[in-house]
């Protein structure tokens, strides 16, 4: 199984690393697994259930997935429906989501889930509000 798995680092090396937070490394293998950092975040989302909508607070975004307050749990595997607007934009991104893990976090569940089925637009239009987040959150820190 060793030979399979990737043994050099995948992440982008020009990406700009944040501090870890305390959910990285609650994880058995004791080291980061994402390809994207994520930065945090607070927005809100929709979240597409079937014919009902909730509206949901997001603690963190990539773009490749998000982290996600919900007042309902849900089973590791389970597709959502997420829409929301880039921070920093007007620009709307609907697309699927797949739930990787859902704990709880104070009175709400954290949802970690993974895009898939993103437009490839959507995805690059997310990483140039990141980059801009970014700058921005470094010009007040100093």
């Amino acid at each position: 199984m060793d030979d399979r798995r990737k043994k050099e680092e995948r992440r982008d090396p020009d990406q700009f690393k944040l501090p870890k937070d305390e959910r990285t490394f609650k994880d058995r293998r004791k080291q980061e697994r994402r390809t994207k950092e994520r930065i945090p975040v607070k927005m809100w989302i929709r979240n597409i259930d079937g014919n009902a909508d909730y509206f949901q607070q997001t603690g963190n975004l990539s773009a490749n997935g998000m982290y996600i307050l919900s007042p309902n749990p849900y089973p590791e595997n389970t597709t959502i429906q997420v829409e929301f607007q880039v921070p920093g934009t007007d620009h709307i991104v609907n697309c699927n989501a797949l739930v990787l893990k859902c704990n709880e976090d104070g009175q709400f569940m954290g949802l970690s889930v993974k895009f898939f089925d993103m437009k490839e637009k959507d995805r690059q239009i997310i990483s140039n509000a990141m980059d801009e987040l970014i700058s921005e959150y470094w010009y007040i820190m100093e």
